[in-house]
């Protein structure tokens, strides 16, 4: 049996050529603990994969092309292929994880196996591990990117139980309903309930239907990209190489929330008002005064749509563009003047844009950032990806060790976007993840350095 490939799969597969390269990771760091072991990662694969059929399938191409691509079972499917061991050299500094991540995030999936790997990395400092989940984003048709998490992580340290197959492994639709189902007869906090109702509203669509959804919205954007004034020339908007870099930075949630209490603003205006500050400090260390820019930078962002309850993380965003205010040095301005641009096109985007349903982990940006970047011409409509995705906030777990931190790695695409920010809040912290192309000049360390010295200053505001 064979699945034909939806448009978006179609799409992610097709914006990977010269130097972009559509994997989607994220860094976990998780504590010390006996149960994360390359063993113990595969059973918990193979008990839990049949939920997914999509991460037993590869890609078949029909000979000589004459036909479109469709997924197939992969006969030779073997997890231990998929699941890898790696250490970092003493000391396992967090700049050492991060050169890990940058070098796997240069290497682009084999399309001839099932397109994910999960890595465990050992060598952390204080006997820290980490585990870095990999998949091709043609593998987030849909609520795949949900399943990946139910598949790998608990909301507590002993492991949920997960119903058998019912019968051998053979293609049928998503199974994560009924996992849903049984999760929920299990006793649960609050925040708990919450996540896993907003779970249960995510998988109410179809994967088809949500692929379409995503392609429309894509389509109705690049007919505003083509309206919009092109986005100021950067020095992070050069043609990029294939090599890629990574950093990481942390904020307590506390304190952002605090700041944008403080200042009449959202959480999402704080990340982007952390943004204006790293690009401020980058653009000054490149040599370019932010404040002698003709127009502001324009960042790609999703930006929650939702009705209702806010403490839900919810699934429902429209992608829109946001000027960035760079020149505004005093932190309370930028953030009001951000809440005042978002909130302008949070109601022009759910009426010209509509609302966008992104799979829970909200990895939209990187699937139309190609689509975009062709309706501007030669001059792309936005300078950065900003992918600000609302996670749970209480604490996962892995094998019965506490996940500490998780930092989003998101695609460099299309090829002369040459950083990009992802931002997962979880547990009480903002996690941000830096993914740039190794020959960026100033490097990532630069940006991430003014990132630190941005979101100080923001932690500041009271």
């Amino acid at each position: 049996m064979a699945d034909e490939l939806s448009r978006a799969d179609k799409s992610s597969l097709a914006a990977e050529r010269g130097p972009v390269n559509m994997s989607i990771m994220a860094a976990l760091v998780l504590e010390p603990g006996p149960g994360i072991t390359r063993e113990g990662l595969c059973r918990r694969i193979e008990e839990r994969i049949h939920l997914l059929p999509r991460y037993r399938q590869r890609l078949q191409q029909p000979a000589l092309g004459l036909a479109n691509p469709v997924w197939v079972d992969d006969a030779s499917f073997d997890v231990g292929w998929h699941v890898r061991r790696s250490r970092l050299p003493h000391p396992g500094s967090t700049s050492d994880l991060a050169g890990f991540v940058g070098d796997q995030a240069s290497l682009r999936m084999d399309r001839a196996r099932p397109m994910w790997e999960l890595h465990l990395i050992e060598g952390l400092s204080r006997g820290r591990v980490a585990v870095m989940p990999k998949m091709h984003h043609a593998l987030l048709d849909g609520m795949a990117a949900l399943g990946v998490g139910m598949i790998l992580l608990d909301p507590a340290p002993e492991p949920l139980p997960v119903d058998e197959p019912q019968k051998p492994w053979s293609p049928r639709p998503f199974a994560m309903s009924r996992q849903l189902a049984r999760m929920a007869t299990a006793p649960l906090t609050r925040a708990q309930r919450l996540t896993l109702d907003a779970a249960t509203r995510a998988l109410e669509a179809s994967p088809r239907s949500t692929a379409g959804d995503v392609w429309r919205a894509a389509e109705t954007l690049s007919e505003l990209a083509r309206l919009r004034q092109p986005a100021p020339e950067l020095p992070i908007n050069r043609a990029i190489s294939a090599s890629r870099s990574f950093a990481m930075a942390r904020a307590p949630m506390t304190a952002i929330k605090a700041a944008a209490m403080a200042c009449g603003g959202t959480i999402n205006d704080v990340v982007l008002a952390a943004v204006c500050g790293m690009l401020d400090g980058y653009l000054r260390e490149a040599g370019i005064d932010p404040g002698g820019l003709d127009r502001d930078p324009v960042a790609l962002v999703p930006v929650s749509v939702r009705d209702g309850d806010d403490e839900a993380f919810g699934n429902r965003f429209s992608l829109v563009f946001i000027d960035l205010p760079v020149g505004e040095q005093d932190v309370r301005a930028r953030i009001a003047k951000l809440n005042a641009r978002t909130t302008a096109a949070k109601r022009a985007g759910r009426v010209a844009a509509g609302s966008l349903i992104i799979e829970a982990a909200g990895f939209g940006p990187p699937l139309v950032a190609s689509m975009l970047a062709r309706a501007g011409g030669d001059r792309s409509p936005f300078n950065i990806v900003v992918s600000n995705i609302p996670g749970p906030q209480f604490p996962l777990y892995l094998g019965g060790s506490r996940v500490l931190a998780a930092h989003p790695v998101i695609p460099l695409n299309p090829a002369n976007q040459g950083l990009s920010v992802g931002v997962l809040s979880y547990d009480g912290a903002l996690c941000f993840g830096l993914t740039a192309d190794r020959a960026l000049d100033p490097p990532v360390e630069r940006a991430a350095a003014a990132l630190e010295l941005a979101l100080r200053g923001i932690l500041a505001v009271r």
